[in-house]
């Protein structure tokens, strides 16, 4: 029973009884149809054979000839409806007040009087128009067509005749329809029954291909997608709509485990970097944990170089903090600011003649963003010691410009550059170059990963290019201020 349940019976059934009902409806409406043909069809036939026998019963007595009131009596006598029975064909004659004047009954029964309806019909039928055909129940329980026919002499109404037959042969005709009708939608049904499971099992085939690779995607295999069908119908939309989400949760997936790893990289770096000035301090008071008496050079030199290691500790917590705060999502806050005059300024406090760059400056006046001031400060600062520690002595030229609707921040040494296979990582997280593993010289690794940060957090973005032996342009690219 669990599978007459499934969507595909579901629909089969559906089909099914919708084909029924309409089935049933047509073959009602089609009995009905045919039914009124051959009703109006035998109708016509003995309206047009009583207008024959009426000619040709004028002609026989001579109508031109013969004054009315002998006209109206031949018009009315059963000489007239002798000549209009035939074969199946009864006729009746009725007087202008509705009442049975003669009749005439041939064929199988010759003594059996005709249908007659009721006086009604025939005074409705004299003094308006009749209608098409009429049935009318005979003394043996048949039913009759009955037509009926005004008899007019000089304009003037003076009865009715009633023609009919037997309406046995145009139910026999009814009933072959109906029978032919009931046997045709059997038959139609049954092929539907036997077709429908296949043609709709076959249209739900990529629901099932749809249900067996969301099951190997909640077992894990992210890579899984289902044939897209040729045709462009909802079930085709829904499998392309399918692979979408598929390819969403894939990438959604990737993107995790890159974080993941990416985090686990940046945890085990952190570690590692704080480690380092952890053991040098722990190695210090080990040595003065062991002597008995410290004289006061060696204590000075000990205590320097923690408070070296301490410090160098502080700022790389403080690094790791402000990392995380510009990663983290939050808006700065942000005012106007002017480059040239904040570059300036920034550029002043470094005193970078005194630390032996070759400094010089292009600022374009009037340049203004909107942006955290001691943020962006720390943009110029983490680039200027970049510089120095990775081209000391060299020349920095640093230059503030507009381009295409954005403001320009940008720094150019005359140092060693970059190699290319370091050049794709300096962002990064505690990457350092191959020139620069001694941490001594090298710092911890975050100065452009926190340059990067910021100026993306004010939704800018920064890039570096280089070439080696020519030395090495970093530019801060921010929006300007409205």
């Amino acid at each position: 029973m669990a599978r007459f349940r499934s969507l595909r019976w579901r629909l089969t059934f559906l089909y099914l009884g919708l084909l029924s009902v309409l089935l049933l409806a047509g073959g009602v409406a089609q009995y009905f149809a045919a039914r009124e043909v051959l009703f109006r069809t035998n109708a016509e036939a003995l309206s047009s054979e009583y207008a024959a026998d009426l000619l040709a019963f004028r002609r026989q007595i001579g109508t031109t000839t013969r004054p009315a009131a002998a006209l109206r009596a031949l018009m009315l006598s059963a000489q007239f409806a002798k000549e209009l029975a035939s074969g199946h064909t009864s006729a009746a004659i009725f007087g202008a007040n509705g009442g049975l004047v003669t009749t005439a009954n041939a064929g199988i029964s010759p003594d059996q009087a005709p249908p007659t309806l009721t006086t009604t019909d025939y005074l409705i039928a004299i003094s308006t128009k009749p209608k098409v055909y009429y049935l009318a129940a005979a003394s043996d329980g048949s039913t009759h067509l009955a037509v009926l026919n005004v008899v007019r002499v000089g304009n003037k109404p003076i009865g009715v005749v009633q023609l009919s037959i037997p309406t046995a042969v145009i139910d026999q005709t009814l009933q072959a329809d109906r029978q032919l009708a009931i046997v045709g939608s059997l038959l139609v049904l049954l092929v539907a029954l036997l077709l429908s499971p296949l043609i709709i099992g076959r249209a739900l085939r990529p629901l099932k291909q749809m249900s067996d690779t969301a099951g190997k995607l909640a077992a894990g295999d992210y890579k899984q997608r289902v044939a897209v069908p040729k045709s462009s119908d909802e079930i085709g939309t829904l499998a392309v709509a399918f692979n979408q989400m598929a390819a969403g949760i894939d990438q959604a997936f990737e993107v995790r485990r890159q974080s993941e790893a990416q985090m686990r990289h940046f945890v085990a770096d952190a570690s590692h970097e704080l480690r380092t000035p952890l053991t040098s301090i722990a190695g210090y008071i080990d040595v003065l944990g062991r002597r008995e008496v410290v004289d006061p050079e060696t204590l000075q030199t000990s205590l320097a170089a923690m408070q070296q290691e301490s410090a160098r500790m502080t700022r790389l917590v403080n690094d790791l903090l402000t990392l995380t705060r510009f990663e983290s999502g939050k808006a700065p806050s942000r005012q106007a600011v002017v480059l040239d005059q904040f570059v300036s300024q920034a550029l002043d406090e470094l005193s970078l003649r005194d630390r032996g760059a070759v400094e010089s400056r292009d600022l374009q006046p009037g340049v203004t963003v909107r942006a955290d001031p001691e943020a962006l400060k720390q943009v110029v600062n983490n680039l200027a010691q970049n510089a120095l520690k990775y081209a000391p002595g060299a020349g920095q030229h640093w230059s503030v410009f507009q381009q295409d609707g954005r403001a320009a921040i940008r720094l150019e040494d005359t140092g060693p550059g970059i190699s290319r296979q370091d050049l794709p990582h300096i962002f990064e997280r505690f990457y350092r170059g191959e020139k620069a593993r001694d941490r001594s010289t090298g710092g911890s690794g975050l100065g452009l990963a926190i340059a990067k940060s910021i100026v993306e957090a004010h939704q800018g973005t920064i890039e570096a290019s280089s070439e080696p032996g020519q030395g090495a342009t970093f530019t801060a690219w921010l929006p300007l201020a409205a």
